[in-house]
């Protein structure tokens, strides 16, 4: 079997992968290990010098000073790291460099004879049948026809079911106890030899059969989803969102402020941060942000064009079946650490990553003049105000929730109309909404290197002063929608006009309403209304 497959690190850092997810490759799914269990770690950080470690992480201080919240003993960001294959993947470029997982699900049949066990029982009858052939995931029971005692190449494959708990375990269906529990005709076998048989007419659950070749018992997988084991475990596909929520904090690279915050301002000290150093009044060398202030787009608004930036991304925890609040990194309830040594480690995983992108900023009193001139507080949806307690502060204030879900609407709309002029696709594209009480708003929309398109494109598009035409189209845009008036009436957003790949929303398509943006009465074109007639 092939030992090593090429992953990209922003893929370990991800909404789909990660420690504790299940990775899809070539020739077989495969389990995360924790940190302490990849060869890299055992290699290259365990028992090793602090400046070795130092060289091998992120150097951002300000992240790590707000993760020493939850984790006291923290002390480095590890870089996740990257490798070369060589020769069909049996070789690597460097054996230290090695992120670790082990095959799951275990549990494995022959698309040919039907035989249905674990890995570790096909991995001994391969090794007592053909002792001097490697295990490549052939079933050693389907020989050619052609040559005698010779494997055919007929590939084992893992089951789509497995079982996962609000706790964040994760195991194999417990195929036997469904047999033994639920199956038809069992004979009085010493030990059942299971055959999993589907059928190529139906792929529903009544015709993927579990069977005796021993004796006449067998049970089809109706129900199995109801099934829970010991009422912890939950069936779900091994493909399923449900299996794997990351818990990732991102920060832009920038030092760490002068005065102390609380930590709800960590984020918000970027946008003050971008605009004292765009506006010329500070200047640091530990940044890694190239920008450029432009032009007044209206009244209270201007974009500022970020050349260059640097992201870190940091995995905290994850959890199963449902995700945590947006902001939240852990709960000691549901989530799973992704180190061994738990609340008390020292090191997390990180990635670092460069791109581009801009951001837009709108004055307070442009806002506020919007929410108290045109009744807005009257107007906020029922479905906003239930979703509100997933960030902190809204569900405080309906000005600041009614301000978030207006930026986070534009954000989404902008987003949708970038599509055409930049040569991203939405998937893309990520999004940074700023919000407070302390002073002025924003909306950073950016993408890192890696993503699809050409680099510099949205900084060629928004220094060419073609944002004020993308940010008025893309609000025309949002006045009707295909699912009106249905979409209108109920949460005014869905992914006929505003829902985003939830890869690109900050938090989780939630906290949207587009009237916010285009109703005729108390939506917010009606302030930019004399700016489009420019």
């Amino acid at each position: 079997m092939i030992k090593y497959f090429k992953i990209s690190s922003d893929n370990i850092i991800s909404s789909y992968g990660g420690i504790g997810s299940i990775v899809e490759t070539p020739e077989a799914s495969i389990l995360v290990q924790p940190l302490e269990k990849w060869l890299y770690y055992k290699q290259e950080i365990k028992n090793k010098d602090i400046d070795t470690i130092k060289s091998l992480s992120i150097d951002d201080r300000r992240l790590l000073k707000k993760l020493k919240n939850k984790f006291p003993d923290l002390e480095f960001l590890i870089t996740v790291p990257t490798n070369d294959t060589t020769n069909s993947g049996y070789r690597v470029s460097n054996d230290k460099r090695l992120i670790t997982g082990e095959i799951f699900p275990k549990w494995m049949f022959c698309p040919r004879c039907k035989k249905f066990m674990v890995y570790d029982d096909w991995y001994d009858i391969h090794r007592k049948k053909h002792p001097s052939k490697d295990f490549d995931l052939f079933c050693p029971f389907c020989l050619d026809k052609k040559g005698k005692n010779k494997i055919s190449k007929v590939r084992l494959e893992q089951v789509r079911f497995i079982q996962i708990s609000k706790n964040g375990e994760i195991s194999d269906f417990p195929w036997e106890d469904w047999f033994l529990g639920k199956g038809h005709h069992l004979g009085k076998c010493e030990k059942h030899k299971l055959k999993y048989t589907t059928s190529p007419y139906s792929d529903n659950l009544e015709s993927i059969r579990i069977s005796c070749e021993n004796c006449e018992g067998w049970v089809s997988l109706t129900g199995i989803f109801d099934y829970s084991y010991q009422d912890i475990m939950h069936t779900a596909l091994r493909s399923s969102n449900s299996v794997y929520y990351p818990n990732i904090i991102r920060s832009l690279r920038i030092p760490i402020p002068d005065s102390q915050y609380k930590e709800s301002d960590f984020k918000y000290s970027e946008l003050q941060y971008i605009i004292k150093k765009a506006t010329g009044t500070i200047e640091d060398e530990y940044d890694k942000i190239d920008l450029k202030k432009l032009d007044y787009i209206g009244e209270g608004i201007y974009p500022i064009s970020i050349r260059s930036l640097s992201m870190t991304s940091v995995l905290c925890s994850y959890n199963r079946l449902t995700p945590l609040s947006f902001n939240e990194i852990f709960n000691k309830d549901s989530s799973r650490h992704v180190t061994e040594a738990e609340i008390n480690t020292r090191y997390l995983p990180a990635v670092e990553s460069l791109g581009e992108g801009f951001l837009m900023v709108f004055a307070e009193d442009i806002l506020k003049k919007w929410y108290d001139n045109y009744g807005v507080e009257n107007k906020i949806k029922e479905h906003l105000i239930k979703e509100s307690v997933s960030i902190e502060g809204l569900s405080d204030s309906k000005y600041l929730l009614a301000k978030y879900s207006l930026l986070h609407t534009l954000s989404h709309l902008l987003i949708k109309q970038m599509e055409y002029v930049c040569g991203y696709s939405a998937a893309s594209i990520n999004e940074r909404i700023y919000v407070s009480d302390k002073g002025p708003s924003g909306i950073m929309i950016y993408t890192i290197a890696g993503a699809e398109g050409s680099y510099g494109g949205i900084v060629t598009m928004v220094e060419s002063g073609k944002i004020k035409d993308i940010l008025k189209e893309a609000i025309e845009k949002a006045k009707y929608c295909t699912n009106d008036p249905v979409c209108y009436e109920n949460t005014s957003v869905c992914f006929s006009c505003c829902l985003l790949p939830e890869t690109s929303c900050e938090c989780f398509n939630k906290l949207l309403d587009r009237s916010l943006a285009v109703d005729q009465k108390f939506g917010f074109i009606n302030k930019l209304s004399d700016m489009f007639k420019e």
